[in-house]
């Protein structure tokens, strides 16, 4: 699976079907990341760094099987406040909390119909070779919570599973191995249940880990609230297509993959998707009575996961549909993706209208509904 990570990218005016094949491409891969993939290599970033093969976190020998009754601290715990789901648009309520060895880190990406909390555990995550041979290690986020807005999430398939305390356990199955001789993935493990009236929330995790119901639980039940915050990104766009609106936004992308310090992402639709009957999250293709909507990509990235050379600080577009811009300093660049949606002059004009804020520096970040005007 070494190869360009822009092999599947749809040529220019491609029809909807191309858009949903390429589309299931990139979600298979991004998914296949955490989901516990055994490929030789997978291509992570859509900017072509490449994934080195590594089935286990680093610096870790033991059984990935963790031991669900951790012992807890002596130290009084200061009383966990109650979760609610935000009362407006793109902000997050998501409070940091640890469940034994693992942590949820707050929200990492919000949508009209759900917000995202990763999870990360000790050691290092997947490995990553830059264009210089150089190695280096994102995150180690073996999943994630989900919680919907009320009504959003249709619970009758997750009903199927056991019953587990409060909600319902389905424990990730071995899949096929993609081709002889290398190691077959897990489907994903999840727990489900209702955190309030009408309103339900799911634990997902690689199912490699093999997890048991009780340790998924456990983070269930240490959801936490936080203070309301607006969720912030890295850029901001003085300059949208007519008809585009903003419908997703965080430190993430809608793949949920694992990102770096300073990476922020922005998800631009034209029309209405209808966050209703959700049994997951939502990835790409985005239909619609089986009409593809269009929709736009905008992440910003630190440049060493960047394999083009930038020719200066102007926005450029090394291929259809697909284009860049760097910061001042070359330290990180945006890129967006039109899908084949807009062309390459639509999308050059939109990053020469782009402000960059200090990646590094996320009080400078700028609230996503002040991003896309």
């Amino acid at each position: 699976m070494l190869q360009e990570a822009k092999s599947d990218a749809p040529p220019p005016r491609y029809s909807v079907q191309d858009a949903l094949t390429a589309g299931r491409k990139r979600q298979q891969r991004r998914r296949a990341l955490w989901a516990g993939t055994g490929s030789a290599a997978v291509v992570l970033a859509v900017t072509g760094a490449v994934a080195v093969p590594q089935l286990l976190p680093a610096g870790n020998d033991k059984s990935t099987t963790v031991n669900a009754g951790a012992a807890t601290s002596k130290a009084e715990k200061p009383a966990k406040v109650p979760f609610a789901y935000p009362s407006t648009e793109f902000s997050g309520t998501f409070a940091k909390y640890k469940v034994g060895d693992l942590t949820v880190d707050g929200t990492v990406l919000v949508t009209p119909g759900y917000q995202v909390a990763s999870i990360t555990a000790p050691g290092k995550g997947q490995a990553y070779e830059d264009k210089n041979g150089g190695r280096y290690y994102a995150p180690n986020v073996i999943g994630h919570v989900v919680t919907y807005a009320k009504g959003a999430f249709d619970p009758a398939k997750a009903k199927k599973d056991p019953k587990s305390g409060a909600g319902w356990f389905h424990a990730g199955e071995k899949k096929e191995a993609i081709k002889p001789g290398i190691p077959a993935p897990y489907a994903e493990s999840t727990y489900t249940w209702k955190y309030a009236d009408d309103a339900w929330a799911q634990v997902i995790v690689q199912g490699r880990l093999k997890y048991p119901a009780t340790k998924l639980a456990s983070i269930a039940e240490g959801l936490t609230g936080g203070a309301e915050e607006p969720v912030k990104v890295g850029i901001k766009l003085g300059y949208v297509p007519a008809g585009f609106a903003l419908g997703s936004a965080g430190t993430t992308s809608d793949y949920l993959e694992s990102t770096f310090a300073g990476t922020s992402f922005l998800r631009l639709i034209k029309g209405d998707f209808p966050y209703e009957k959700l049994t997951g999250t939502v990835g790409d293709p985005f239909i619609v009575q089986d009409t593809q909507l269009p929709i736009l990509s905008l992440q910003v990235y630190p440049a060493k996961e960047q394999k083009y050379t930038a020719p200066g600080n102007a926005p450029y577009c090394p291929q259809e549909g697909l284009c860049y811009r760097y910061t001042a300093d070359k330290k990180f660049f945006v890129e967006l993706n039109g899908g084949g949606f807009i062309g390459n002059t639509e999308m050059i004009k939109m990053l020469k209208s782009v402000e960059f804020a200090d990646p590094t520096d996320s009080s400078t970040w700028f609230a996503a509904t002040e991003a896309v005007s």
